[in-house]
């Protein structure tokens, strides 16, 4: 059953389903970083190039192939089907409690995807390497702590990076399904995924026009609720873009401002998103672990 469960997973989602394409993805880290930096530790600023880098290691995971374990096990994390579930607003908080819900539904476990719990488990993974680097006891803890932040930051901006995406939030992941209704007559062109995320941004999306949309950030009071709302607005512009690509905006070869502007505000709404996640993890590292008395 397992073996037929990743096997299904395989076959739907796609290798080349990855959200923004390389040049996207480490756009997003790098805006963020230059954003955020007065605001963490310097030795994040220092491994500036390293978070960069990491934007888009989920994606070389997948390079090994559609067989390979680490493939298979991560595939899901990518996206989020939220036609399978319902409101964003309405999923569980963790990993869990969610496929249990799933399961009672009758939902294939495999179908739905686990977007959200990807960004928000590297988040608590954040938090957690930056407590052990302020309460590091010898130099060698100190630096295991800071290279595991490292780490976990870069990766963790892929993933926000892949909530900015709209086709990333839906079954209608790569032109509009022949099985589902398309009253607005929407492209079923299956090699519109690619085209808007990889080939449209490396024709025509300069980081000096993506930048000035990246906000400073600021604590997020709860983090799982702004996942949530991120979520809801990137699968709430599903349409708009569907429409903006009916209208012939999204041709690499003749790009045009409407569609340009869309992508720029996408991936400036990741980089704001992601900066504010690595700045509230920093705060949180600094206080007590919740349920956590001073004594345990």
């Amino acid at each position: 059953m397992r073996t037929f469960a990743a096997s299904l997973l395989l076959a739907l989602v796609p290798l080349s389903a990855a959200a923004w394409g390389e040049k996207g993805h480490l756009m997003i880290n790098r805006m963020a970083i230059d954003a955020a930096s007065s605001k963490l530790p310097e030795f994040m600023t220092s491994a500036r190039e390293q978070i960069i880098y990491n934007a888009y290691e989920p994606d070389r995971w997948r390079e090994e192939g559609r067989a390979s374990v680490m493939n298979t096990v991560q595939a899901a994390d990518h996206f989020f089907d939220s036609e399978y579930w319902g409101a964003i607003s309405t999923i569980e908080p963790d990993r869990y409690s969610f496929m249990e819900k799933l399961a009672a539904k009758k939902i294939e476990l495999v179908k739905v995807g686990y977007l959200p719990y990807a960004i928000v488990e590297n988040y608590q993974k954040l938090v957690n390497a930056f407590r052990f680097w302020r309460t590091a006891k010898t130099p060698v803890d100190r630096e295991s702590a800071r290279a595991n932040a490292v780490y976990v930051a870069g990766v963790m901006g892929h993933y926000v990076g892949d909530g900015s995406q709209p086709m990333h939030m839906s079954i209608q992941y790569n032109g509009w399904l022949d099985t589902t209704p398309n009253p607005k007559n929407y492209t079923k062109d299956r090699g519109l995924h690619g085209r808007y995320e990889a080939a449209y941004v490396n024709a025509a999306i300069d980081i000096a026009a993506v930048r000035p949309r990246v906000q400073p950030p600021h604590r997020l009071t709860n983090v799982w609720n702004s996942i949530k709302e991120y979520l809801t607005q990137t699968f709430a512009e599903l349409e708009p873009m569907y429409e903006l690509e009916k209208a012939g905006e999204f041709n690499p070869q003749q790009p045009r401002p409407k569609g340009t502007d869309f992508i720029a505000n996408e991936l400036g709404r990741a980089g704001s998103i992601l900066g504010n996640l690595w700045y509230t993890a920093w705060l949180d590292s600094g206080e007590p672990v919740p349920g956590q008395s001073a004594k345990e």
